[in-house]
């Protein structure tokens, strides 16, 4: 299949490309632009990553495991491209080119190590990226092409859609890689440009739009002018907002969450009532050795308004497990706020030391085998809250998207949609193809522990 693909691309003049993404929903949105440039210059997206002229490898760099897995994939199709050119009788043409967070952080070593890793663009220049391919490679994309000024939508984003708005982060977590990785300073996009992508999307049949940034809820803090997240999102509702149209962001930093962010999302039926806020841990010295800049009380109480004047919102975190200093007590501390609070999900996980961050030169006695006693017994009782919470939905009614077919059939072999609620739950419910990217009514029957079975009742 390869060779057949090789042999195509050398025949033809529009050259390929092929892109892996690692990593957060930044890294795919940044990969979803990436494909939009590219095929502005006149490239053509391949099936298969070791006949294309030019792969991208957007890379994550936030766990020490999440390079590994990068490392061993640039190795692996290197030694596989070279082994199909051979086979095939035609050189390659193009390369690879590194970007992402981990071009940040390790660019140059990984460019030595591997010879055809041609280009490096960490994710805080990603706005060269259309300079760079043409300085690369001018032999394959030219040196005149134009970005197309309609979005080009992968079929992952038909309905939905990831919008960039703010870049970068002004935040100094000990343990956290991402300023150096995606930059320290905060860059918000301009209103209008955002408003155009907005615009460009719906045009394009998009139902469901998620602002994204690494602290969304900073949008325009480096700014004098006071126009931030809240103001945003109250112009988007004065010129987007409508029946069938959702508005969703990720991800906020505690401290940025302010009660006018709050009251405008109880403004429109537009705005989705999940908030993912990252606690990180529940004790308040861990806290502050993290530089997490709140206590435990203030995001108690956070926590409390949101849900006094939401009342439905679908709240999830993220937690570490065995950072530097965590004794007994402060893992209790931590089990203690994830009880109280109840959250609907939680991404949890074993502190990685990261090189070049504050925490990285701290000693840390604790035993791995008491961390992962630790984070199991955290996950347990995590997942025992989420799916009580989960239960309490059940008979509930809510509109949901259509996303697709899914895996599972319904009974007597049925045809079963995946779809997604506006506070990103999972439900599955019976349907027909036609049903695909439409808004549908209907009520939680089951609840599982990531996702809901549902009857229609439109």
């Amino acid at each position: 299949m390869s060779i057949e693909l090789l042999n195509k691309n050398v025949e033809t003049t529009s050259p390929t490309y092929f892109i892996r993404t690692f990593g957060c929903q930044m890294n795919v949105a940044d990969s979803l632009e990436y494909s939009r440039v590219l095929e502005g210059l006149g490239c053509v997206r391949s099936e298969d990553e070791m006949s294309a002229d030019i792969v991208i490898i957007n890379t994550c760099t936030i766990r020490e495991k999440a390079d590994e897995k990068a490392i061993s994939y640039i190795g692996n199709i290197v030694k596989k491209r070279h082994s199909l050119a051979e086979a095939s009788g035609y050189p390659l043409r193009g390369g690879v080119a590194l970007v992402g967070c981990m071009a940040s952080i390790r660019g140059d070593e990984v460019s030595k190590r591997f010879s055809d890793v041609k280009l490096v663009i960490p994710s805080s220049e990603m706005e060269h990226f259309e300079s760079r391919i043409m300085e690369t490679w001018p032999e394959l994309v030219g040196s005149d092409a134009a970005i197309q000024t309609e979005p080009v939508l992968r079929p992952e984003e038909k309905y939905g859609r990831f919008i960039n708005i703010v870049r970068g982060c002004a935040n100094r977590c000990t343990y956290c890689i991402v300023p150096t990785s995606r930059g320290g300073e905060l860059i918000s996009r301009p209103r209008e440009i955002i408003f155009r992508e907005i615009q460009n999307v719906l045009n394009a049949g998009v139902r469901s739009i998620t602002f994204l940034g690494q602290n969304v809820s900073a949008y325009g803090q480096e700014n004098t002018d006071g126009y931030g997240l809240p103001e945003l999102l109250s112009d988007v509702r004065d010129e987007f907002a409508a029946d069938g149209i959702w508005f969703k962001f990720l991800t906020s930093h505690p401290s940025d969450v302010s009660d006018e962010l709050i009251d405008v999302l109880n403004t429109h039926d537009s705005f989705s009532h999940w908030i993912h806020l990252p606690v990180q841990a529940g004790d308040n010295e861990i806290l502050q050795r993290m530089d997490r800049g709140y206590t435990r009380e203030y995001y108690m109480d956070l926590v409390g308004r949101i849900r006094d004047k939401l009342p439905y919102t679908r709240l999830s975190t993220d937690l570490i497990v065995g950072f530097p200093g965590e004794d007994e007590p402060a893992f209790m501390n931590t089990l203690d706020l994830v009880e109280n609070v109840e959250f609907d999900a939680a991404f949890t996980f074993l502190y990685s030391t990261r090189r070049n961050t504050p925490a990285s030169k701290w000693a840390d006695p604790v035993p791995r085998e008491e961390k992962k006693r630790r984070f199991d017994i955290l996950v347990e009782t995590q997942n025992r809250i989420a799916m009580d919470r989960a239960q309490s939905h059940v008979g509930r009614e809510l509109t949901v998207l259509v996303e697709g077919e899914a895996n599972s059939s319904g009974r007597n072999g049925s045809l079963m949609m995946a779809s997604r609620s506006r506070e990103e739950q999972m439900v599955v419910l019976p349907g027909v193809e036609s049903d695909f990217g439409q808004m549908v009514r209907c009520r939680i029957t089951e609840a599982k522990l990531r996702s809901f079975r549902a009857e229609r009742i439109d």
